[in-house]
């Protein structure tokens, strides 16, 4: 079967339909007819991991809007969607969004970079996610923020969306031809990554 092969969860009669789905796939996985809600709910329900303690089970998924500034700091529009995040009222901001860790291994042009001009902006989105949480919310508590660092490797495009200026950690033969990695350009090495971080 392939994925496309798999009825979308919209297309069953109810929950009875989707219960029968299972059934035929000779699966054991018993469902509630009616979604149970309020703080006593499992989705309301805390979860602690690694000594922090998760208000309750709803979160936001990394969300890369492809909208930050050109030198790597946030746009209104990647305020604006982070000040969703916390009106959103989820406790866990699951990575915020996928940010560089050096402006020349972003994958487009106006992805989000971590760098010493961009911090305080990016603390600056943390805070929005919090006061918007506040907002809906009332507080903060087991309020968890992350931010997915990043690096594209071979599928950098800091400068242009349809030009490849891939930084690889080795060689690959078929990769290093299939994504044109001049045979003259070397490896990224720690010797390299550190003098790039001296003169950025």
């Amino acid at each position: 079967m392939k994925f496309g092969d798999y009825p979308k969860a919209g297309s069953f009669d109810g929950v009875s339909g989707f219960r029968s789905y299972v059934q035929s796939l000779g699966l054991d996985m018993p469902c509630d007819d009616i979604v149970s809600g309020g703080p006593n709910s499992p989705l309301g329900s805390p979860l602690d991991f690694d000594g922090m303690t998760i208000g309750h089970r709803l979160a936001v998924q990394p969300m890369e809007g492809w909208d930050c500034l050109t030198d790597g700091r946030p746009s209104e529009n990647t305020k604006r969607r982070w000040k969703r995040f916390g009106l959103s009222g989820a406790k866990l901001i699951w990575g915020g969004e996928a940010c560089a860790v050096r402006p020349d291994g972003r994958a487009n042009p106006k992805q989000l970079v971590m760098a010493e001009h961009s911090q305080k902006d990016i603390a600056e989105l943390r805070q929005i996610v919090i006061d918007a949480h506040k907002e809906v919310t009332g507080g903060e508590d087991n309020l968890i923020i992350g931010l997915q660092l990043t690096h594209s490797g071979r599928f950098c495009k800091p400068n242009d969306n349809t030009k490849f200026e891939s930084i690889i950690a080795y060689r690959h033969p078929l990769l290093d031809k299939k994504f044109g990695y001049p045979a003259d350009r070397p490896a990224i090495s720690d010797e390299r990554s550190s003098v790039w971080s001296r003169i950025s």
